[in-house]
């Protein structure tokens, strides 16, 4: 009996814990003043011959030009994510460098990735994402449309 009220107990000091997490906030970031540098990504197989009759992996490169509009949440601290929604019967993961303010990182469809924590000190956050995409050329079968997108989750003030 003793050992379940122990465990309740740190069930409920856990819950608490992730109780301010639970409830962020999270906002669309106006994104639109950024500049993707060419208008299709060619993917390129990773291997000239597929192995175990699978098609394999198709990799491509682009570079964008992220301007992200934060002047809503300027004197605020928040935390800034990159999301891409899940793809439709395709497995696809992009990799990313950045050249200022915002982190580097890695998500796979479905999935979001910290760009930035920290203090908003001005109207508009920006950067140069060189990114890697990767798609699982078994279930690829037709040009895909990535929507990536910014989500911004500010401290309460």
């Amino acid at each position: 009996m003793l050992q379940r009220s122990a465990l309740l107990l740190c069930l409920a000091l856990l819950a608490l814990c992730f109780a301010p997490l639970a409830h962020a906030q999270a906002y669309l970031v106006d994104d639109s003043a950024s500049v993707v540098l060419g208008s299709d990504v060619r993917m390129r197989w990773d291997e000239a011959a597929p192995r175990n009759g699978r098609a394999g992996w198709l990799t491509g490169y682009v570079t964008v030009l992220v301007r992200l509009d934060v002047r809503a949440w300027r004197g605020r601290n928040a935390r800034i994510y990159q999301v891409l929604p899940p793809q439709p019967g395709a497995d696809v993961v992009a990799e990313w460098t950045s050249h200022g303010v915002l982190l580097p990182g890695r998500l796979r469809a479905g999935e979001r990735a910290l760009v930035y924590a920290g203090p908003i000190t001005s109207d508009e956050l920006s950067d140069t994402f060189r990114i890697t995409l990767r798609a699982d050329g078994e279930y690829l079968g037709r040009t895909e449309s990535l929507d990536f997108s910014f989500e911004i989750e500010p401290e309460s003030p």
